[in-house]
Formats: C-alpha cells, sequence, structure tokens
C-alpha cells in the first residue's frame, strides 16, 4: 500500500470518528517511513483532536487539577470516577484518579489508573514519573528507576522525575549520579526548598561539606518549617566542630517542634561536649519522653546521658525497629559438619589509623588461618594507610566495598557464604550496621564498636565479658551473651609506643605534685565525677588536673567550673592532640588516670595502661560504665576498682598522698602488663575462635542461640561433640 493510499484510509477512518484506528494507520506510515512530514503533522493533529473529544472540557479539568492540589484527594477521585462515565477514554481523568490513589497510599488502585492513561497516552511523561512513585512505594526499585528513566527520556526537565530518581539513587549510594540530577532539576527551580534540602544532603554524602552547609541553610531559609534542613544543618555544624552553632541549629527546630527528641537529643550532646552542664537539667526535664515517643534517638548519644541500661534497651529498640523494619530471617541451609575453614566477616568504616585498628590491629595476623577464614568488608572512605595495609595483609581477603549500594553489597557478602559476620561498629558514625537486617551469615555477631545491646533480633550475639555482663544483666541485651573469660576488649601487644622522653616540663606540666589525668572525650565528664576531682585537688596540695584538650569552649567552661568550686583554674592542664605513639609515651608523666563513671574510658583506659599509667575506674549498671573495671581487672589491679563513689574518692586521695604507694602500684603495672590477658593478644584471638567455634557448634546442632561462657582455660576447639556452653537463667 502506498502512502498516498495509507494516508486517504487514515482521513477517512478520521471523518467516521474512528479516531483510534486512524491513529494506527499514521503510526504505521511513520514506521515504514518515520521523516514522513505529512504524517507525522496529520498524528499530531488527530492527537490533539482525540485529547479533546475523549477527555472533559477543560473548565471540569481545571476544577479537577485544583482540588486535587488543595489535598481532596477523596473528593477527587470520586469526581473522576464520575467523569469516567462519560469519558471512558481520557488519559486525563486516569491519570489523576490514579494520583488520588497514589496520594491515599492505595497502591495497587494506583497502578492499575495509571497503567490504563498510559495506554491511552504512551507519551506522557507524568505518567510514567507517577508511576515510577508507585513502584518505588512497593518496592519495586528496579522498575521505579525505569520509569523515571522513560518520563525523563520524553520530558528532560520533568523535575519530579529528576528529584525522585535522584532519592533513589542516593539511596543506592549512587551520590555522583544523584547530584547531577538535583542540580538539573534546581537549576529549573532555584528556590524550591524541597529540592535545595535533597541536594544539600546528596552533596554531604559525596563528602562536599562546605556547599551542602550552604544549601542547607538556604533551604531553612526558604522553608522555615523544613525542621529536617536545619536539623540537618546542625549535624553539619556538627561534624565541623562548631558546637555553638549546632546548638543553635537544633534549637530553632526545638522552637519550631518542642518534641524533636532527635534534635532534643543532639543539643544535649553538644552541651555536654561543651562541658555546658546545663544539658544536665534539661536532660531531667525530658528523660520519661525522650526516644520514647515516636521519634527515635542515637542509642550512642542516649548512652553517654544516663546509666540506665533498662531504659537504653527500650530506647534502642525503638530506634532499632525503625532502622532494622523488614529484615529477612532468611538463614543458609546448616551444613552436616563444621567446615575446614570457618568464614568469618569482620564489617567496619574503620579499617585504618583508628581506636578500633589500635586495638584489633594485632587480632587480624594471629588468626588460625588453617582453621579460619578471615574476609574484612571495609566500608570506610578514609585514604589508605599503614594500619589498613597490615589488615589487607594479614586476611585471607580484604574487600574495600566503599561506595557499593547496599544490594549489591548483600548480594557480594552472601556470596561469599560466610559462616559468622561480625559488626564492629554498631551504633556510632560512618556505620552501615543496618546492612545486618540482612542475613549476612547463619550467625550475626555485634562486637566492640558500640558497648551495648543492638536492640534488634537481627543480631545473634554480643561479644562481652563477665564484668561488662555480669550474671543477671542479660535483661539489658537482645542478643545472646558471648562472655570472653578475661576481658572482652581486644588489645594490641605490637601497638608502638614512642621512645621519646616526655618531661611534665614538656607536657605543662609542675615540677612537683600529683598529676591527675583523664584523656577521656569532654562530654563524659559530669558533675558527679568532676565534683570528686575538685576535692581531691583541694586536698592534695600542688596537685593538678590533666585533660585532653576539647576545643576553647569546653576548657573556658571547665575552668569556670572549678572557680565555682573554690579551686584555681590554672590548675587545670590541657593537652594538645598529637601522634597516637607519641601521646601513649606522655601517659608516663602523669601519676593516676582518674575515669568518668556513666561512660569509662575504653580504648583510651587501654592507652594508660599499656603505657604504665594506673586507671581508678569505678563500675556502674551498663555496658559503657563498667569497661574500666573490665581492663583493670583483666590487667591484675582488681583494687583499682572503687565499690562506689566514696570509695573512688578515698583510693585516689591515698595514692596520692602516698608517694611509695603509687610507685609501688606503677612499678607492679609495668611489670604485669606483658604477662597479663588484657594485653596477651595471642591468647585473646584462641578464647575469640573458642567462642566462635562454640556459637557454630550450637548452630550445627539445630540449636538456638544461647549465653555462651568461653572457659579461662585454653581448650582444644574444633569438635562438634563437646558442650562447652551455658545458658543464662
Amino acid at each position: 500500500m502506498t502512502i498516498a493510499t495509507s494516508m486517504n484510509k487514515a482521513q477517512r477512518l478520521e471523518r467516521n470518528a474512528k479516531l483510534d484506528e486512524a491513529a494506527l494507520v499514521y503510526n504505521e506510515i511513520l514506521e515504514r517511513f518515520p521523516k514522513n512530514a505529512r504524517a507525522r503533522e496529520a498524528l499530531a493533529s488527530l492527537q490533539q483532536r482525540m485529547l479533546r473529544e475523549q477527555n472533559p472540557p477543560v473548565d471540569a479539568q481545571k476544577k479537577l487539577a485544583a482540588s486535587f492540589a488543595a489535598g481532596n484527594y477523596r473528593q477527587s477521585a470520586s469526581n473522576c470516577v464520575s467523569l469516567l462515565n462519560t469519558y471512558r477514554k481520557s488519559h486525563f481523568l486516569w491519570d489523576m484518579l490514579g494520583q488520588c490513589h497514589l496520594k491515599a497510599g492505595n497502591l495497587d488502585e494506583a497502578a492499575t489508573c495509571l497503567n490504563k492513561a498510559c495506554e491511552l497516552n504512551p507519551l506522557a511523561p507524568g505518567t510514567y514519573s507517577a508511576m515510577g512513585e508507585v513502584c518505588a512505594q512497593m518496592g519495586r526499585t528496579s522498575d521505579a528507576i525505569a520509569l523515571y528513566k522513560k518520563a525523563l527520556s520524553l520530558d528532560p526537565d520533568r523535575i519530579a522525575a529528576l528529584n525522585n530518581l535522584a532519592n533513589i539513587l542516593t539511596e543506592q549510594k549512587q551520590y555522583g549520579e544523584a547530584a547531577q540530577l538535583l542540580e538539573r532539576a534546581l537549576s529549573l527551580s532555584p528556590n524550591n526548598p524541597s529540592l535545595t534540602f535533597n541536594l544539600a544532603n546528596t552533596l554531604r554524602l559525596l563528602g562536599d561539606l562546605a556547599k551542602a552547609k550552604t544549601l542547607f541553610a538556604k533551604a531553612s531559609k526558604l522553608a522555615p518549617e523544613l525542621t529536617e534542613a536545619r536539623f540537618n544543618l546542625g549535624q553539619m555544624e556538627q561534624a565541623s566542630g562548631n558546637q555553638q552553632e549546632a546548638i543553635s541549629s537544633f534549637d530553632a527546630v526545638l522552637q519550631a517542634k518542642p518534641g524533636d527528641d532527635r534534635a532534643r537529643a543532639q543539643k544535649l550532646h553538644m552541651m555536654a561536649q561543651l562541658n555546658d552542664w546545663t544539658w544536665v537539667e534539661e536532660y531531667s526535664e525530658h528523660r520519661r519522653q525522650l526516644g520514647l515517643q515516636g521519634i527515635y534517638c542515637p542509642p550512642f548519644i542516649m548512652m553517654t546521658l544516663e546509666d540506665n541500661p533498662d531504659l537504653l534497651r527500650l530506647r534502642t529498640q525503638a530506634y532499632a525497629n525503625a532502622h532494622f523494619a523488614g529484615r529477612s530471617d532468611t538463614t543458609p541451609a546448616r551444613p552436616a559438619k563444621r567446615p575446614q575453614k570457618l568464614r568469618i566477616g569482620y564489617f567496619s568504616s574503620d579499617f585504618h589509623s583508628h581506636a578500633t585498628m589500635h586495638l584489633m590491629g594485632g587480632l587480624f595476623s594471629r588468626h588460625d588461618s588453617s582453621r579460619f577464614h578471615i574476609t574484612a568488608y571495609s566500608y570506610g572512605s578514609a585514604p589508605a594507610d599503614s594500619e589498613q595495609e597490615r589488615v589487607a595483609r594479614s586476611v585471607a581477603q580484604f574487600r574495600d566495598v566503599a561506595g557499593m549500594p547496599d544490594d549489591q553489597l548483600v548480594s557480594a557478602v552472601q556470596a561469599d557464604e560466610l559462616d559468622i559476620a561480625v559488626d564492629l561498629k554498631g551504633y556510632t558514625g560512618d556505620t552501615r550496621t543496618e546492612l545486618f537486617a540482612n542475613r549476612l551469615a547463619p550467625l550475626h555477631v555485634s562486637y566492640l564498636g558500640y558497648p551495648g545491646t543492638m536492640g534488634s533480633t537481627a543480631f545473634d550475639y554480643l561479644i562481652g565479658d563477665a564484668m561488662t555482663c555480669p550474671p543477671g544483666s542479660e535483661r539489658f541485651y537482645e542478643e545472646h551473651l558471648i562472655r570472653m573469660p578475661h576481658s572482652y576488649q581486644v588489645n594490641d601487644q605490637d601497638r608502638e609506643i614512642s621512645s621519646k622522653q616526655f618531661t611534665r616540663r614538656d607536657c605543662g606540666l609542675p615540677d612537683t605534685g600529683t598529676v591527675f589525668c583523664c584523656f577521656n572525650n569532654s562530654y563524659k565528664i559530669t558533675p558527679r565525677e568532676y565534683d570528686i576531682w575538685m576535692r581531691l585537688l583541694d586536698q592534695t596540695p600542688d596537685s593538678v588536673l590533666w585533660l585532653l584538650d576539647t576545643g576553647a569552649v569546653s576548657m573556658e567552661n571547665l575552668r569556670r567550673e572549678a572557680h565555682a568550686r573554690g579551686v584555681d583554674p590554672d590548675r587545670l592542664i590541657f593537652a594538645p592532640r598529637m601522634p597516637h605513639a607519641e601521646h601513649l609515651a606522655r601517659h608516663r608523666a602523669a601519676d593516676l588516670f582518674l575515669d568518668t563513671f556513666t561512660v569509662n574510658a575504653h580504648t583510651t583506659a587501654s592507652d594508660a595502661l599499656w603505657a604504665g599509667l594506673p586507671v581508678l575506674t569505678m563500675p556502674g549498671r551498663q555496658f559503657a560504665a563498667r569497661v574500666g573495671a573490665s581492663l583493670v581487672n583483666a590487667v591484675g589491679l582488681p583494687d583499682l576498682i572503687a565499690k562506689d563513689e566514696a570509695d573512688y574518692e578515698e583510693k585516689a586521695l591515698t595514692l596520692a598522698n602516698d608517694a611509695d604507694a603509687l610507685a609501688s602500684l606503677r612499678d607492679k603495672l609495668m611489670r604485669r602488663r606483658l604477662t597479663s590477658p588484657l594485653f596477651d593478644t595471642d591468647g585473646f584471638t584462641r578464647d575469640l575462635e573458642q567462642g566462635f567455634d562454640l556459637i557454630y557448634d550450637r548452630h550445627l546442632r539445630g540449636l538456638p542461640p544461647a549465653h555462651v561462657n568461653v572457659p579461662g582455660e585454653r581448650q582444644e576447639v574444633g569438635h562438634s561433640n563437646k558442650r562447652n556452653v551455658s545458658t543464662a537463667a
């Protein structure tokens, strides 16, 4: 059939009002002759006629659009249904009805209507964009991406598609592509607060912090009600070390939304970092609701505000319910016997010069490679350094998975067929703990990074010891406990201490008098211990308190608090930051390390003990408040564990005023540090491996997780008929 004949046929069909058939003929012509201008113009004209005749009058469409824009979704949907009795082939009505269902959360009905709209007009970008949103909410991410891309192929300036596709890519950690889409969308609508906020958030994740801060501030100015922008600006200021500016941002959020617990928790934490102890009173006013009224709070912050493990568990469960929602319990098939090598995966962003590696660095090279296959999954953005290279040399497999989307990473880990997956981050910074919402291995273990329960049954075990997790404390944990025989904390016996000999004068300390020391982070210092420390200074002539330099505001507040307690502020000496090996060496200029209470010194206490500085501690109730006792006990100095605050003060005062007793204590520590379990990396590794064997043995026998005590004596391991397991009552 010639073009002329086909054109005549199509025109005849148009005259007879057979519009669909006419459109089909025009499309057939264009398939054979895509450059035929006459057919293309005729089809475009026909489509306009079809839109006019198949859709309700323009006035009716405007009224529907206005009702929809006003949020009257139910009434708009009802009006669409009524009009569809007359205009069955109206793309506008089917599209509008689908979007009403989408807004109402009726996703199946929305999909049906939007698919019908797409059949009626397969060139409508808005319909594809709306269908993409339906698929995104259904969890059909791949379909959503395809639909958004289809919408953008029809209209590259479709802002909703640009924004929504960017949001999905951001969730998949494809930040670069997401930022490009958002920058295009923002160029089309430069004063759109939502686009400004989304681009700021994506740039923050990309590491462009300066531009992200500027955009968060702009979004907050454009839409003061957009408290999330102000909240994120506060977090940016916090990350930049601008605690006062962060507090102002969180305060602005609280003025608009007094019940925003996240903002209050962050504000309180910033105040604690500045040693602005008015946080204590504000916390007391809100503690009964904080983190428990529908807005979850970061468990790490909650841990620092109060030593109350029952309350902490409730708050952590609330947080975990939001972060581990919809998790999969699918577990790989159980083998008939223990494999020759248990495949252990360690997950962290801290495989570099970091406190975690200062503790764990020696562990990886000491794992028994004949019985264990070790993989390190590194998702951190820090550049490679000597610590990372050391780990990479020590393990069977070092996988740099930074930037890999969660779904891809989960698939890759599952393909590795791990037997035990160990999370080293918990609820600390730069974590991807939510990966464990998926079943990465038959057994999930939480260790070291976060000293407390994860609040989710996504984790089977948590590694502790009898001091951090004494009998009777099991109710504080969602996980089952693996109790190590000495201390839960691994230490690297190869950790370097600089050979530099620091004199007191080098450190800005007086030549004589007792030097009390605490190198903990500022937020750990509260009025409880500070009151005692000031009394110690008052009762010990010429003594000083040596603290870490944590910023001008913090130091000024601590000096002011000293003056308020009748102590000369000049008796507070602040130590600047320095390379770790030198920091360890300068500990020897101090006499006694004074621990904090709600959150003890952790790596900081091990640093002191490794350097030969005694640590006086007082255990509390929660895991984080009992670490000091665990470490001191494992190094063989249980006399440095105080029973209560009065005992803590008395022990410190006795040692400060008895130079011989203090010298004897330091000598005892120096003798024991190389032989004690705390710094026996080889022995700790064997104990940890035995713990892995014990929990895997239960798994092999089809038994559920239970509290496990690793025996103190070295025993032959790897035999599934041994039952070195105890279940706590």
